[in-house]
């Protein structure tokens, strides 16, 4: 059979299955675009569920947390302290190398006074230390840092004013601890005491400078 031209003969010996190809083509595109729709969709709503819960995270409240500066060795009272706030404890012992035994509540504590070195004293230092301090109710306050190796780094104050620890200094009876923290509260205070025993000549100074 002749034809007019090579398009009609392809299309009298293949158009049936070149209809079939395009009919699948068609199908074929059809669900690649409903999967890739579908697919987008769930994409969609779990990106809006993960914005939802981080929304819901970063709202919770945080106005009530507290940090605090917990240790099992201090009281409960002495760990709800600020640095520089008071507190009164009970002062049991104290030994020749200035560590104190300190009652609060059901706690004995062992402490050092800060800004303090009890290598360097005089003769009876120890004595009046003890008579100053043992079985006395006084005030104490920490630093940042409650404790240090074990024992509980405080400031004394005998009355509501008096700084003990100064008050050792002045006095010339005791030296200032050199490795104390600049940053301590009371690092000013403790070093323009000892500074003022070194030029008034009192107590161990006297005898440092014959």
């Amino acid at each position: 059979m002749y034809y007019d031209n090579k398009l009609g003969f392809y299309m009298k010996q293949y158009g049936t299955q070149i209809v079939a190809v395009v009919v699948c083509l068609i199908i074929i595109a059809s669900g690649l675009f409903v999967y890739l729709k579908i697919n987008n969709r769930n994409k969609t709503t779990v990106d809006v569920q993960a914005q939802v819960e981080q929304t819901q995270t970063v709202e919770e409240p945080t106005e009530n947390v507290t940090i605090e500066n917990n240790d099992t060795m201090l009281s409960d009272e002495l760990n709800k302290l600020k640095p520089g706030e008071k507190a009164t404890v009970k002062v049991a012992t104290i030994d020749d190398k200035g560590v104190m035994v300190l009652i609060s509540g059901d706690k004995r504590i062992n402490a050092k006074m800060i800004g303090i070195e009890f290598s360097n004293e005089l003769p009876d230092t120890l004595y009046l230390v003890d008579q100053d301090l043992s079985g006395k109710n006084v005030e104490i306050a920490f630093d940042e840092t409650k404790t240090s190796n074990g024992y509980a780094m405080v400031y004394i104050y005998t009355d509501k004013d008096t700084l003990y620890n100064a008050k050792l200094l002045k006095e010339g009876k005791l030296t200032f601890d050199s490795t104390t923290s600049k940053k301590a509260l009371e690092y000013n205070k403790l070093a323009e005491s000892q500074a003022f025993a070194k030029q008034t000549l009192a107590g161990l100074w006297e005898s440092r400078n014959n």
